[in-house]
Protein backbone atom coordinates (compact mmCIF):
# COMPACT_ATOMS: atom_id res chain seq x y z
CA UNK A 1 0.00 0.00 0.00
CA UNK A 2 2.54 2.32 1.04
CA UNK A 3 4.94 1.82 -2.27
CA UNK A 4 1.87 1.78 -4.09
CA UNK A 5 0.98 5.36 -2.55
CA UNK A 6 4.71 6.61 -3.33
CA UNK A 7 4.34 5.35 -7.06
CA UNK A 8 1.19 7.08 -7.76
CA UNK A 9 1.49 10.42 -5.35
CA UNK A 10 5.38 11.62 -6.20
CA UNK A 11 3.85 11.96 -10.11
CA UNK A 12 0.60 13.84 -9.20
CA UNK A 13 2.98 15.99 -6.76
CA UNK A 14 5.54 16.62 -9.79
CA UNK A 15 2.53 17.13 -12.20
CA UNK A 16 1.02 19.67 -9.72
CA UNK A 17 4.14 21.76 -9.71
CA UNK A 18 4.80 21.02 -13.64
CA UNK A 19 1.58 22.99 -13.99
CA UNK A 20 1.88 25.48 -11.28
CA UNK A 21 5.46 26.68 -12.81
CA UNK A 22 4.81 26.42 -16.85
CA UNK A 23 1.68 28.43 -16.28
CA UNK A 24 3.28 31.29 -14.24
CA UNK A 25 6.26 31.46 -16.51
CA UNK A 26 4.31 31.09 -19.82
CA UNK A 27 0.76 31.43 -19.11
CA UNK A 28 -0.36 34.08 -16.60
CA UNK A 29 -2.57 35.56 -16.00
CA UNK A 30 -4.52 33.54 -18.14
CA UNK A 31 -3.32 30.19 -16.54
CA UNK A 32 -4.66 27.86 -19.10
CA UNK A 33 -2.63 24.82 -17.46
CA UNK A 34 -4.65 25.00 -14.23
CA UNK A 35 -8.14 25.36 -16.39
CA UNK A 36 -7.58 22.24 -18.10
CA UNK A 37 -6.38 20.42 -14.61
CA UNK A 38 -9.14 21.86 -12.68
CA UNK A 39 -11.88 21.13 -15.07
CA UNK A 40 -10.61 17.09 -15.25
CA UNK A 41 -10.11 17.04 -11.22
CA UNK A 42 -13.34 18.52 -10.50
CA UNK A 43 -15.26 16.70 -13.26
CA UNK A 44 -13.55 12.97 -11.93
CA UNK A 45 -15.13 14.26 -8.23
CA UNK A 46 -18.56 14.83 -9.77
CA UNK A 47 -18.55 11.87 -11.64
CA UNK A 48 -17.37 9.92 -8.67
CA UNK A 49 -19.81 11.89 -5.84
CA UNK A 50 -22.54 11.13 -8.13
CA UNK A 51 -22.02 7.47 -8.19
CA UNK A 52 -21.70 7.93 -4.04
CA UNK A 53 -25.44 9.21 -3.64
CA UNK A 54 -27.20 6.86 -6.09
CA UNK A 55 -26.39 4.20 -3.26
CA UNK A 56 -28.52 6.22 -1.04
CA UNK A 57 -32.59 7.85 -1.33
CA UNK A 58 -30.81 11.09 -2.89
CA UNK A 59 -30.73 9.90 -6.37
CA UNK A 60 -28.38 12.91 -8.43
CA UNK A 61 -28.56 13.09 -11.87
CA UNK A 62 -25.39 12.34 -13.15
CA UNK A 63 -24.95 14.49 -16.22
CA UNK A 64 -26.67 17.57 -14.83
CA UNK A 65 -24.01 17.17 -11.72
CA UNK A 66 -20.99 16.71 -13.92
CA UNK A 67 -22.33 19.72 -16.05
CA UNK A 68 -23.14 21.78 -12.98
CA UNK A 69 -19.20 20.89 -11.46
CA UNK A 70 -17.90 22.11 -15.27
CA UNK A 71 -19.89 25.17 -15.20
CA UNK A 72 -19.13 26.70 -11.69
CA UNK A 73 -15.49 25.94 -11.96
CA UNK A 74 -15.53 27.03 -15.52
CA UNK A 75 -16.97 30.13 -13.99
CA UNK A 76 -13.94 30.96 -11.83
CA UNK A 77 -12.09 32.05 -14.85
CA UNK A 78 -14.54 34.73 -16.03
CA UNK A 79 -13.75 37.48 -13.47
CA UNK A 80 -9.96 37.32 -13.93
CA UNK A 81 -10.17 37.39 -17.82
CA UNK A 82 -12.35 40.88 -17.47
CA UNK A 83 -10.47 42.26 -15.18
CA UNK A 84 -7.26 41.69 -17.13
CA UNK A 85 -9.12 43.27 -20.34
CA UNK A 86 -10.25 45.93 -18.59
CA UNK A 87 -7.35 46.50 -16.21
CA UNK A 88 -9.24 46.63 -13.24
CA UNK A 89 -7.49 43.22 -11.71
CA UNK A 90 -5.74 45.57 -8.79
CA UNK A 91 -8.77 46.98 -7.11
CA UNK A 92 -9.09 46.72 -3.22
CA UNK A 93 -11.96 43.87 -2.76
CA UNK A 94 -11.23 42.31 -6.15
CA UNK A 95 -10.68 38.53 -4.37
CA UNK A 96 -13.68 38.49 -2.83
CA UNK A 97 -15.91 39.84 -5.98
CA UNK A 98 -14.56 37.11 -7.53
CA UNK A 99 -16.18 34.68 -5.82
CA UNK A 100 -19.92 35.83 -6.64
CA UNK A 101 -19.09 34.57 -10.61
CA UNK A 102 -19.01 30.87 -9.15
CA UNK A 103 -21.67 31.67 -6.63
CA UNK A 104 -24.00 32.76 -9.88
CA UNK A 105 -23.11 30.04 -11.86
CA UNK A 106 -24.27 27.97 -8.95
CA UNK A 107 -27.65 29.47 -8.50
CA UNK A 108 -28.22 29.22 -12.33
CA UNK A 109 -27.13 25.09 -11.84
CA UNK A 110 -29.93 24.98 -8.90
CA UNK A 111 -32.84 26.77 -11.15
CA UNK A 112 -31.84 25.01 -14.03
CA UNK A 113 -31.41 21.54 -12.39
CA UNK A 114 -35.61 22.73 -10.78
CA UNK A 115 -36.88 23.25 -14.62
CA UNK A 116 -35.11 19.87 -16.32
CA UNK A 117 -36.53 17.95 -13.38
CA UNK A 118 -40.20 19.61 -13.96
CA UNK A 119 -39.75 18.68 -17.77
CA UNK A 120 -39.18 15.14 -16.60
CA UNK A 121 -41.69 14.83 -13.52
CA UNK A 122 -44.40 12.20 -14.23
CA UNK A 123 -45.32 10.49 -10.77
CA UNK A 124 -44.77 11.62 -7.62
CA UNK A 125 -41.95 10.51 -5.73
CA UNK A 126 -38.31 10.47 -6.03
CA UNK A 127 -38.43 13.81 -8.07
CA UNK A 128 -37.42 16.19 -4.88
CA UNK A 129 -34.92 13.55 -4.04
CA UNK A 130 -32.95 14.13 -7.26
CA UNK A 131 -33.08 17.75 -6.91
CA UNK A 132 -31.80 17.68 -3.51
CA UNK A 133 -29.03 14.94 -4.53
CA UNK A 134 -28.25 16.94 -7.40
CA UNK A 135 -27.73 20.67 -5.77
CA UNK A 136 -25.55 19.18 -2.92
CA UNK A 137 -23.33 17.50 -5.22
CA UNK A 138 -22.63 20.37 -7.10
CA UNK A 139 -22.33 22.16 -4.09
CA UNK A 140 -19.40 19.78 -2.68
CA UNK A 141 -17.24 19.48 -5.53
CA UNK A 142 -18.22 22.23 -8.14
CA UNK A 143 -18.41 25.51 -5.20
CA UNK A 144 -16.26 23.92 -2.42
CA UNK A 145 -13.91 23.38 -5.26
CA UNK A 146 -14.17 26.90 -6.04
CA UNK A 147 -11.69 28.48 -3.62
CA UNK A 148 -9.00 26.01 -4.86
CA UNK A 149 -9.56 27.06 -8.21
CA UNK A 150 -9.53 30.96 -7.30
CA UNK A 151 -6.60 30.88 -4.94
CA UNK A 152 -4.05 31.11 -8.52
CA UNK A 153 -5.43 34.65 -8.38
CA UNK A 154 -4.82 35.79 -4.88
CA UNK A 155 -2.23 38.45 -4.15
CA UNK A 156 1.50 37.28 -3.09
CA UNK A 157 4.95 37.08 -5.26
CA UNK A 158 4.17 35.13 -9.24
CA UNK A 159 0.11 35.03 -8.72
CA UNK A 160 -1.43 32.78 -5.84
CA UNK A 161 1.74 30.04 -6.31
CA UNK A 162 2.45 31.02 -2.15
CA UNK A 163 -0.61 30.58 -0.98
CA UNK A 164 -1.81 28.27 -3.65
CA UNK A 165 1.10 25.52 -2.56
CA UNK A 166 0.60 26.52 1.10
CA UNK A 167 -2.56 25.15 0.82
CA UNK A 168 -1.68 21.84 -0.64
CA UNK A 169 1.30 21.44 1.39
CA UNK A 170 -0.50 21.91 4.73
CA UNK A 171 -3.64 19.98 3.59
CA UNK A 172 -1.71 17.02 2.11
CA UNK A 173 0.94 16.98 4.95
CA UNK A 174 -2.12 16.61 7.51
CA UNK A 175 -2.85 13.99 5.59
CA UNK A 176 0.22 12.39 5.65
CA UNK A 177 0.94 12.61 9.21
CA UNK A 178 -2.24 11.57 10.02
CA UNK A 179 -1.92 8.45 7.89
CA UNK A 180 2.18 7.51 9.38
CA UNK A 181 1.65 8.63 12.86
CA UNK A 182 -1.66 6.45 12.67
CA UNK A 183 0.01 3.53 11.76
CA UNK A 184 2.52 3.83 13.59
CA UNK A 185 1.45 4.74 17.02
CA UNK A 186 -2.67 4.95 16.69
CA UNK A 187 -4.63 3.41 19.84
CA UNK A 188 -7.11 5.53 20.24
CA UNK A 189 -10.08 5.79 17.97
CA UNK A 190 -10.99 9.62 16.92
CA UNK A 191 -14.56 8.93 15.30
CA UNK A 192 -15.05 5.42 15.00
CA UNK A 193 -18.76 5.99 13.50
CA UNK A 194 -17.48 7.66 10.70
CA UNK A 195 -13.89 5.77 10.23
CA UNK A 196 -13.13 3.30 12.30
CA UNK A 197 -9.26 3.11 11.17
CA UNK A 198 -8.86 7.21 12.18
CA UNK A 199 -6.84 8.03 15.74
CA UNK A 200 -5.83 10.70 17.77
CA UNK A 201 -2.98 9.98 17.75
CA UNK A 202 -2.64 10.25 13.92
CA UNK A 203 -5.04 13.55 13.85
CA UNK A 204 -2.19 14.80 15.78
CA UNK A 205 0.37 13.96 13.96
CA UNK A 206 -1.35 15.49 10.95
CA UNK A 207 -1.23 18.75 12.97
CA UNK A 208 2.35 18.43 13.60
CA UNK A 209 3.34 17.70 9.95
CA UNK A 210 0.68 20.31 8.11
CA UNK A 211 2.48 22.55 10.50
CA UNK A 212 5.96 21.96 9.28
CA UNK A 213 4.96 21.97 5.58
CA UNK A 214 3.03 25.01 5.68
CA UNK A 215 6.46 26.54 7.48
CA UNK A 216 8.75 24.67 4.81
CA UNK A 217 6.82 26.50 1.92
CA UNK A 218 6.28 30.05 3.79
CA UNK A 219 10.45 29.60 4.81
CA UNK A 220 11.05 28.73 1.15
CA UNK A 221 8.93 31.90 -0.22
CA UNK A 222 11.09 34.23 2.47
CA UNK A 223 14.18 32.95 0.62
CA UNK A 224 13.18 33.17 -3.26
CA UNK A 225 11.39 35.84 -3.11
CA UNK A 226 12.99 37.84 -0.23
CA UNK A 227 10.12 38.57 1.30
CA UNK A 228 7.81 37.34 3.96
CA UNK A 229 4.19 36.60 3.15
CA UNK A 230 3.08 35.97 6.38
CA UNK A 231 4.88 36.17 9.71
CA UNK A 232 5.94 33.46 11.62
CA UNK A 233 2.91 33.61 14.12
CA UNK A 234 0.67 33.45 11.36
CA UNK A 235 1.82 30.86 9.54
CA UNK A 236 1.29 28.84 12.94
CA UNK A 237 -2.57 29.84 12.41
CA UNK A 238 -2.01 29.47 8.76
CA UNK A 239 -1.10 25.37 9.55
CA UNK A 240 -3.39 24.90 12.66
CA UNK A 241 -6.40 26.10 11.16
CA UNK A 242 -5.95 24.83 7.56
CA UNK A 243 -4.42 21.80 9.19
CA UNK A 244 -7.73 20.91 11.04
CA UNK A 245 -9.97 22.04 7.82
CA UNK A 246 -8.07 19.38 5.85
CA UNK A 247 -8.40 16.58 8.07
CA UNK A 248 -12.00 17.81 8.81
CA UNK A 249 -13.00 17.26 5.39
CA UNK A 250 -11.05 13.60 5.00
CA UNK A 251 -13.65 13.10 7.85
CA UNK A 252 -16.77 14.40 5.77
CA UNK A 253 -15.52 12.24 3.00
CA UNK A 254 -15.57 9.32 5.31
CA UNK A 255 -18.96 9.93 6.58
CA UNK A 256 -20.05 9.89 2.94
CA UNK A 257 -18.49 6.82 1.79
CA UNK A 258 -19.52 5.24 4.83
CA UNK A 259 -23.27 6.07 4.89
CA UNK A 260 -22.97 5.12 1.05
CA UNK A 261 -21.22 1.79 1.94
CA UNK A 262 -18.13 2.05 0.02
CA UNK A 263 -14.43 2.11 1.40
CA UNK A 264 -13.61 4.39 -1.74
CA UNK A 265 -15.04 6.87 -3.69
CA UNK A 266 -13.41 5.03 -6.70
CA UNK A 267 -10.38 2.95 -7.90
CA UNK A 268 -9.17 5.51 -10.59
CA UNK A 269 -5.86 5.94 -7.93
CA UNK A 270 -4.18 2.91 -6.96
CA UNK A 271 -3.41 2.84 -3.10
CA UNK A 272 -5.56 6.45 -2.99
CA UNK A 273 -9.05 5.18 -4.22
CA UNK A 274 -10.76 7.38 -5.91
CA UNK A 275 -10.25 11.37 -6.83
CA UNK A 276 -12.54 13.13 -3.96
CA UNK A 277 -10.36 10.80 -1.88
CA UNK A 278 -7.68 12.67 -2.29
CA UNK A 279 -9.16 16.02 -2.96
CA UNK A 280 -11.42 15.23 -0.02
CA UNK A 281 -9.24 17.03 2.82
CA UNK A 282 -8.90 20.37 0.12
CA UNK A 283 -12.54 21.06 -0.25
CA UNK A 284 -12.86 21.58 3.83
CA UNK A 285 -9.41 23.44 3.91
CA UNK A 286 -9.90 25.71 0.69
CA UNK A 287 -12.02 28.05 1.98
CA UNK A 288 -10.58 28.32 5.39
CA UNK A 289 -7.08 28.68 3.81
CA UNK A 290 -8.15 31.81 1.27
CA UNK A 291 -10.66 33.38 4.11
CA UNK A 292 -7.28 33.46 6.02
CA UNK A 293 -5.24 35.05 3.54
CA UNK A 294 -7.54 37.43 2.28
CA UNK A 295 -7.10 38.32 6.15
CA UNK A 296 -3.43 37.99 6.96
CA UNK A 297 -2.25 38.24 3.69
CA UNK A 298 0.16 40.71 1.60
CA UNK A 299 -2.21 43.56 0.83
Amino acid sequence: MLLTRLLIGIPMAAAFVLVLLVDTIYFAPWFPLWLLAMMVVMGLGAREISSLFQQTSARPDRELVIGGVLAVVLSNWGPHLVAELTGLDDRPGAAVEALAWPLWAFVAVVMFTFIAQSARFEHPGGTMATIAGTVLAVAYVGLLGSFLVQFRWLESPYRGLVPLAALVATAKGADMGAYFAGRVAGRHKLWPRLSPNKTVEGAVGGMVLGILSSGAVFGAARLLFNTPVLSWVEVLGFGLLVGSAAQLGDLMESMIKRDCERKDSSATLPGFGGVLDVLDSLLFAGPVAYGYWLIFGPP
